[in-house]
């Protein structure tokens, strides 16, 4: 698990200071990777590494030269064992026991199909000095993330994009992002928050040729629900994918919540490894601490568990730093908590399982148990469907109006993924210069298109827009980000291959059923895993800042929104009315202010380039 930057140069003649370009865009990644640094360059490219030494710790330095080729690697590959009998069967030879030198000379032997071989998370680059080129991937989920800008002089690319920015003329905010960030709480396909950094997409591939860069998919998840699926093949394939999550030459521990996505890995993990050490958090608020629940499913498990309580002072002092870590703004509150946790976890160990992508693959969000509240109606003629639709839209705010428009509106037209911050005609009250074409709906479009030509049922199909946009938007951005912020590798085994195409041939009713969600993954592990957590109610992620936007992190995020100088793009006058309402107890905005709180935070610290620093104590003698 690292961090790396490069650059393509277009030209010999390139303005940049090459060697100090690439240096400084590495320094903005240290945390990435503290135990080793690397460099190096030629006339068409520069590559910059950071190293958090994991798999043989002795020889995996990188950047990695083998056969006229160059690599710079972020992530793991768990079949590299395998791939590597393979490849000597082929007569290739090896010098390290590294994955990192298997992945170069799968690149050798199968060019740009050596993707297709790959079972473990990735973003890497590869110089190849034969056909003066450059060849590039990012793993099917998006676990490890990769962005880049282009310019006419070069081509740079960056595990995070704060190494990017400097190399920048001007940063401006991309307007269609913002627009579409207040709905998804996150900026989703290909773009960012700045206007000339994009993101290569998951599952994707790419390759520069005579200056110019194309970019091919891969992968694409499909599902083909057959029937054929047991629990105990539910078993199997998750106990392999966590056998090989745990392959380190480091100590690897695991986090454990309150639910039960954590409590399998932890039960799995625990089985192969005893002696593993389980890392908890909570809030100490009635409603958002799942710390005693995680004690005593560690301690049935018979395992070590270490808590980490995270107070109101604790999470306004570390917004900056969270936003920095962040790149672009991200409105989902619970990444202070897994901020904190990783902290915690990197003085005991130097990797972690993590539970992300269970209900994703498994359907475990509650919303998708909505298909059995909505299906009487779902079949209704068009007219009827219309005038019902007309009606509850004059209806007023009372208990069945939201089952009616639910009913009878689209699919597409309301549902972005597992969370929706502001609708449409909300985003308008709150951006100057609203745009029609940058609606949600928009930026949904093609992954509806495709699930509808390939037949997706109702369920199915929230479950594919969950993994193009909340889960790489959303739930690995975080998780990469603030594990690796702390300079600890996160390992997500439920986001395997194998688990993947096991769980994509699931039916609806292996899924959801009116009453319960991962229906057939809590069978699989309901004499197994403790029975305290096998039926418990999923709460997620809880955070406090419904409650604390009332106290002192309501006076932070005032003054961060009037301070920011964003009154080109936000009304300032309608967000703090948001805030007012909210701390008066007319109606829960906690998310919505939120979610326009972080964009302001994030544009003083990226674009304005302020030096951010709370201090709770300051803002209480203030007030």
């Amino acid at each position: 698990m690292c961090g790396h930057v490069s650059i393509y140069y277009k030209t010999a003649k390139s303005q940049l200071d090459r060697e100090r370009a690439i240096e400084n865009a590495n320094k903005e990644i240290y945390h990435r990777g503290p135990d080793d640094v690397g460099y190096y360059h030629n006339e068409r490219v520069s590559f910059g590494f950071r190293r958090l030494s994991i798999i043989d710790i002795e020889s995996g330095h990188q950047p990695f030269e083998k056969q006229d080729k160059v690599m710079i690697f972020n992530g793991e590959i768990y079949n590299h064992e395998e791939i590597r009998k393979e490849l000597e069967e082929l007569g290739h030879t090896f010098t390290t026991n590294s994955d990192t030198e298997v992945l170069l000379t799968s690149y050798i032997e199968m060019k740009e199909k050596c993707v297709n071989k790959l079972r473990g998370m990735y973003a890497f680059l590869v110089w190849d000095e034969e056909k003066q080129c450059v060849f590039g991937a990012r793993d099917i989920f998006g676990i490890k993330p990769l962005y880049y800008t282009e310019t006419e002089e070069f081509i740079a690319f960056a595990s995070e994009y704060k190494s990017l920015v400097g190399l920048l003329d001007e940063r401006k905010v991309d307007k269609e992002s913002l627009q579409q960030y207040l709905s998804f709480q996150s900026t989703n396909n290909e773009s960012t928050m700045i206007n000339d950094i994009k993101k290569i997409l998951p599952g994707h591939s790419f390759t520069i040729k005579d200056n110019k860069m194309t970019i091919e998919k891969y992968y694409d998840i499909d599902y083909k629900p057959n029937g054929k699926v047991t629990k105990e093949d539910i078993y199997n394939t998750l106990l392999n994918s966590v056998e090989k999550h745990l392959i380190s030459d480091v100590e690897v521990g695991t986090f454990l919540s309150g639910g039960i996505d954590s409590s399998i890995l932890a039960t799995l993990a625990s089985k192969i490894n005893p002696k593993i050490k389980s890392f908890s958090v909570g809030f100490g608020i009635d409603g958002y601490n799942e710390v005693d629940v995680a004690k005593k499913t560690a301690d049935a498990l018979g395992i070590e568990n270490i808590q980490v309580r995270v107070s109101q002072d604790d999470y306004i002092n570390a917004l900056p730093e969270v936003v920095r870590l962040l790149d672009d703004p991200l409105a989902d509150p619970s990444a202070l908590g897994i901020y904190f946790l990783s902290k915690e976890a990197r003085k005991h160990v130097k990797v972690v399982l993590s539970g992300e992508g269970a209900d994703e693959l498994f359907g475990g969000y509650n919303i998708y148990k909505e298909f059995y509240s909505v299906k009487p109606l779902l079949n209704i003629p068009n007219a009827l469907n219309g005038m019902v639709n007309k009606i509850a839209k004059m209806m007023p705010e009372v208990s069945g109006k939201s089952y009616l428009l639910r009913s009878t509106t689209p699919l597409r037209d309301r549902y972005i993924g597992n969370a929706k911050i502001f609708e449409n005609d909300e985003v308008r009250n709150v951006v100057k210069n609203y745009n029609e074409n940058f609606i949600y709906q928009n930026a949904t479009k093609a992954i509806y298109d495709e699930a509808e030509k390939r037949g997706y049922d109702y369920v199915t199909t929230m479950q594919y827009v969950d993994m193009n946009t909340w889960l790489p938007g959303d739930i690995l951005q975080k998780g990469d980000k603030m594990s690796m912020g702390a300079s600890i590798e996160l390992r997500v085994p439920f986001l395997d291959k194998e688990v993947l195409e096991l769980s994509s041939q699931l039916t609806l009713e292996q899924k959801v059923t009116k009453e319960q969600s991962k229906v057939l993954l809590r069978e699989a592990f309901e004499h197994i895993v403790p029975e305290h957590v096998v039926q418990k109610r999923k709460l997620g992620f809880p955070t406090p800042i419904r409650v604390w936007l009332k106290e002192d992190l309501g006076h932070v995020v005032r003054k961060t929104i009037m301070d920011a100088k964003v009154d080109s793009f936000i009304n300032k006058e309608y967000a703090i009315k948001l805030l007012d309402d909210h701390i008066a107890g007319k109606k829960d905005n906690s998310r919505k202010v939120w979610t326009i709180f972080m964009f302001s935070l994030w544009h003083q610290i990226f674009v304005e380039q302020l030096e951010i620093s709370f201090d709770s104590k300051e803002y209480r003698k203030a007030v």
